[in-house]
């Protein structure tokens, strides 16, 4: 009969340990869901316009093909600044904001196509 109580016990556990992983998914993983509503949301991956670049904080304002603008921080090593220039149409994929560094940055930067 105490086996009955331990299976119990084990399927709680189980089903605990796995709530962490399923929050992490609620925005669609990585790429996010669009909504922003899950805990690991960035935006998708695309096809930016460079509107200014300002070396010294590295950040590039970036338009995307809806209007919408942002400053995004490029990291050292992640792509050179002073080969961007406004005009310019740059393909970026975004890191995942987490609790310690919530601003907008690039994991990759390359030339679009």
């Amino acid at each position: 009969m105490r086996i009955i109580p331990a299976l119990i016990g084990m399927a709680i556990a189980a089903a605990l340990l796995q709530q962490p992983v399923l929050a992490q998914r609620a925005g669609g993983g990585h790429r996010g869901g669009g909504d922003g509503a899950g805990i690991n949301y960035a935006p998708r991956p695309a096809v930016y316009e460079v509107l200014a670049v300002d070396t010294g904080s590295r950040t590039v304002r970036m338009r995307a093909a809806d209007g919408r603008t942002g400053d995004v921080y490029v990291g050292q090593g992640v792509y050179d600044l002073s080969k961007l220039k406004a005009g310019d149409k740059v393909q970026v994929d975004f890191l995942v904001p987490d609790a310690t560094n919530k601003r907008l940055s690039a994991a990759s930067v390359w030339p679009a196509q």
